[in-house]
């Protein structure tokens, strides 16, 4: 079995994306970038996470074709590491130019084994230890700023290791406008401004006037300028727009008050996918993650060219559009039990196998090697764990029978 599209080869087909390398033979059986399911697990052992390297690439170059296009300064597409820190990931997406996204002290060794320039690196973190500033500091990676007390703590630390500190403030900025949007992966009752009211970081526009003259007062540390980001909010353009006009707003406003004209911008990541799991339906977005890039990135620059503001140079950091297709989980099916008109289909892989595993999400799951055979059954896909046992509730499968894949 695989964590990736539907039941039956119709459904299969439908649900490929452009930059998917799936498809199935005349036997129905998967195959991955060239290669079949089965022969990788009679090679590797059963369950196997397959990282499609076409993919990958793809992904990223897509992306940021689409930002740099939009966008009339130069772009970084910082990979947030967090989606999947497997270090030969992090190595192709550094040939790729990529810059990261890190948090704490062990996402910034995995980035930099991997391969990273430091001036495309940001670390982030709402309580960053000054244990992790002064790494962060050592390898010389732009930190964001989200608590007031860094700002001393970097100072401190920029004078006993004589290095400059490359810093942004991280704001926190709230449209009233995002009430109109409901919180598709965060909740089923609450909007996206009632969600990330209930958030702590970023500083508010009259917050973050105080602090910009007292961080370009502070002898070792450089204001680059800012960052934005709370996550996968909606899984349309529109919402993507809204929210980067805010975040416009909040820019403008922020240099009229002060002066200070940022010389960088990070808007963050959590952007949509095609096959969305964070939707937590299995319904297949009508919308490309290019299209919200692209959508964020035009109503910034609309906003900006209206104030008559610098453009900045436009960072982003998406992590799941970049590896989310990319991977696929394949298993093998276990025992089947039938028994008070239900079907319960045991497998021999895990939520412990997925790099970003979450009870909120719909990862699709497929009969691997019955691709072409109709779904004859509704089942719940079972896992070997007792918590988190269930990987899929009421999925529309094939007769399956132990050693399937």
């Amino acid at each position: 079995m695989s964590t990736t599209t539907a039941a039956t080869s119709g459904a299969f087909e439908a649900l490929l994306t452009e930059t998917d390398r799936l498809s199935a033979d005349a036997e129905g059986m998967l195959w991955i970038n060239g290669c079949s399911a089965r022969e990788l697990l009679e090679q590797y052992g059963s369950p196997l996470y397959v990282i499609v390297e076409d993919t990958l690439r793809a992904n990223f170059r897509r992306i940021y074709a689409a930002l740099a296009d939009a966008w009339p300064a130069p772009v970084n597409v910082l990979y947030a590491i967090k989606a999947n820190n497997d270090l030969a990931i992090r190595a192709i997406l550094h040939q790729e130019g990529a810059g990261g996204d890190c948090f704490g002290e062990g996402e910034l060794y995995a980035t930099f084994a991997g391969g990273a320039d430091p001036r495309k690196i940001v670390m982030n973190g709402a309580s960053k230890s000054r244990a992790e500033l002064r790494a962060g500091l050592l390898l010389g990676v732009t930190i964001n700023i989200d608590s007031e007390d860094e700002i001393d703590m970097l100072a401190e630390l920029t004078a006993e290791l004589g290095v400059e500190a490359r810093v942004a403030l991280r704001l926190r900025t709230l449209p009233r406008a995002l009430a109109a949007f409901q919180a598709d992966y965060f909740s089923d009752e609450q909007s996206v401004l009632d969600v990330i009211s209930e958030w702590p970081w970023g500083f508010t526009q009259e917050t973050a006037t105080q602090l910009i003259p007292r961080v370009l007062a502070t002898p070792g540390l450089h204001l680059e300028g800012y960052h934005s980001h709370f996550g996968r909010g909606h899984a349309d353009p529109s919402f993507y727009a809204t929210w980067a006009t805010a975040v416009g707003e909040h820019v403008v406003a922020l240099w009229r008050a002060t002066g200070f004209a940022p010389a960088v911008l990070d808007v963050g990541g959590g952007y949509a996918r095609q096959r969305d799991p964070e939707s937590r339906t299995l319904r297949r977005n009508q919308y490309d993650t290019i299209d919200f890039v692209r959508a964020a990135a035009g109503a910034l620059r609309e906003t900006f060219e209206a104030a008559g503001m610098p453009f900045p140079q436009l960072w982003i950091e998406p992590g799941r559009a970049i590896i989310g297709n990319a991977g696929v989980l394949l298993g093998t099916v276990g025992a089947v039990r039938r028994d008070l008109g239900k079907v319960w289909v045991n497998a021999d892989f895990s939520e412990n196998q997925l790099p970003y595993a979450s009870k909120t999400v719909e990862y699709h799951i497929v009969a691997a090697s019955r691709l072409h055979e109709p779904a004859t059954e509704t089942v719940h896909i079972m896992s070997p764990l007792c918590a988190g046992v269930i990987l899929g509730t009421n999925r529309r499968m094939p007769a399956l029978r132990r050693g399937d894949l």
